[in-house]
C-alpha cells in the first residue's frame, strides 16, 4: 500500500472522529467513572466526586472546539488549502483551547495532583501550536505577497 497525502488526511479525520466518540462517551460516561475511581481510592477522593465532575465537563468544553477545529483545518488541508488566514485563525483557537484545558487541570491539581502532569502537557502542546502558528501566519503572509508580485 501506497502511502501518500490524501490517504494521511484521511486517517487524521477518522481519527478525529475517534476522538469525538471518546470525548462524547467520557462525558456521556463520567459519573460511573468517577465514582469508580472515588471507590478505588476511597481514602484520597472521598467527597470530590462533583469536583471531578466539574473539571471534567468544563475542560470538555475547549476539548470539543479543539476537535472541531482539527475537523475544519484537516477540510482545508484535502481542498488543498493550507497556507490561507482561516487555518491561522482556527491554529491560533487550537493553542487557546490547550491552554484553557492547561488551565482547567492546573486547578484541579489543587484536589488532585496527577492532573498537574496534563496541565502541563495541555500548556507545552498550547506552545507548540503558537509557534506552529506563527510559522503559518509568515507563510500566509508571504505568500500573498508572492500572489502580488508581477
Amino acid at each position: 500500500m501506497n502511502w501518500n497525502k490524501d490517504k494521511s488526511v484521511k486517517l487524521s479525520k477518522l481519527c478525529v472522529c475517534l476522538f469525538m466518540l471518546i470525548l462524547a462517551g467520557v462525558c456521556i460516561g463520567a459519573p460511573w467513572l468517577f465514582r469508580l475511581l472515588i471507590r478505588l481510592r476511597v481514602q484520597d477522593l472521598a467527597g470530590k466526586f462533583e469536583l471531578f465532575l466539574v473539571s471534567t465537563y468544563t475542560a470538555a468544553v475547549p476539548a470539543a472546539a479543539a476537535l472541531y477545529g482539527l475537523w475544519r483545518l484537516l477540510r482545508n488541508i484535502s481542498e488543498g488549502e493550507v497556507f490561507i488566514p482561516e487555518n491561522v485563525s482556527i491554529l491560533r483557537l487550537l493553542s487557546w483551547c490547550c491552554i484553557a484545558a492547561g488551565l482547567v487541570c492546573l486547578f484541579s491539581a489543587l484536589y488532585y495532583m496527577p492532573f498537574l502532569i496534563v496541565s502541563a502537557a495541555a500548556a507545552f502542546v498550547g506552545l507548540i501550536l503558537r509557534v506552529v502558528k506563527n510559522v503559518f501566519a509568515e507563510a500566509v503572509r508571504l505568500k500573498d505577497e508572492n500572489d502580488y508580485t508581477i
